[in-house]
């Protein structure tokens, strides 16, 4: 990717601390010569990035950072996320970071953007079952501010979002791909594009919450995990100029698991 796609940008990174996705495109915006604002309550290990401590699962705090962080802001990276698996986490807990505080954080972003900007959000291909829950998602949808939105799911938590995993960390993943198309439609009049990906099994931490038998299943037909860069590198070109006309999209980056699942060449079972 040429380096002048970033040179003289202002990049945030909402999860970039750690050492995950958002961790590895954090380091390949700085190097492509972004100005990176990290978003996280782990600050990262990547020298030559601002960090600002946020609770990315309450709005009060978004809007705190925001102000911090000032405009112009000509990307937003949404990179967080839990699996829900941790004791004792509920689905509107899960919802709060992987939906809620994300379309928060990624409306009060859009405000200060410039016409070019993007936002691109890590989704799940375990969110690729969206097509089964517009209606609810819709709903959801429909609670247009955060209060509005952890309301519903407290409404909804022994359905949708019970368990929280893995069933409520799918729902956050379908709410993602839905939100982001549907803004990407809105959003673009104004010169901001939304898209989203979905990796598939990923070398982090999060992997270790998942199933062994399940994390096998996703590694085929290529044979193995991605790692962390290479899933940062699809989200770096969407939110560049390189990317200029790709719009509302949800890019798969798994291997070719979906496409083998979809042509029926993968059994069910390991």
């Amino acid at each position: 990717m040429p380096v002048e796609w970033y040179q003289g940008k202002r990049v945030v990174v909402a999860g970039g601390g750690g050492s995950g996705m958002g961790a590895a495109a954090t380091r390949l915006l700085r190097d492509l010569g972004a100005e990176v604002i990290v978003l996280d309550l782990r600050e990262p290990t990547i020298d030559g990035v601002v960090f600002l401590h946020t609770d990315l699962g309450s709005a009060e705090a978004i809007d705190a950072t925001v102000q911090i962080v000032g405009e112009p802001v000509h990307a937003l990276l949404n990179c967080q996320g839990v699996s829900g698996a941790a004791p004792g986490v509920q689905g509107f807990d899960l919802m709060r970071v992987n939906f809620l505080g994300l379309r928060h954080l990624s409306e009060a972003i859009m405000s200060r953007m410039p016409a070019g900007g993007a936002v691109v959000s890590i989704s799940s291909a375990g969110g690729l079952g969206w097509a089964r829950k517009l209606e609810p998602i819709g709903e959801l949808l429909e609670a247009n501010d955060f209060e509005e939105g952890l309301s519903w799911c407290h409404e909804h938590e022994d359905l949708l979002l019970a368990p929280a995993f893995p069933k409520g960390y799918a729902f956050s993943k379908q709410a993602l791909i839905v939100w982001t198309m549907h803004r990407a439609v809105t959003a673009v009049g104004s010169g901001i594009r939304v898209n989203c990906t979905s990796p598939g099994s990923t070398q982090t931490v999060m992997a270790g919450d998942f199933p062994g038998s399940g994390v096998a299943y996703m590694r085929r037909p290529i044979g193995r995990e991605s790692t962390p860069v290479e899933q940062a590198w699809p989200v770096v070109f969407l939110a560049s100029g390189a990317a200029s006309y790709i719009n509302g999209a949800n890019l798969v980056v798994d291997g070719g698991h979906s496409a083998a699942r979809t042509l029926g060449m993968l059994e069910a079972t390991v």
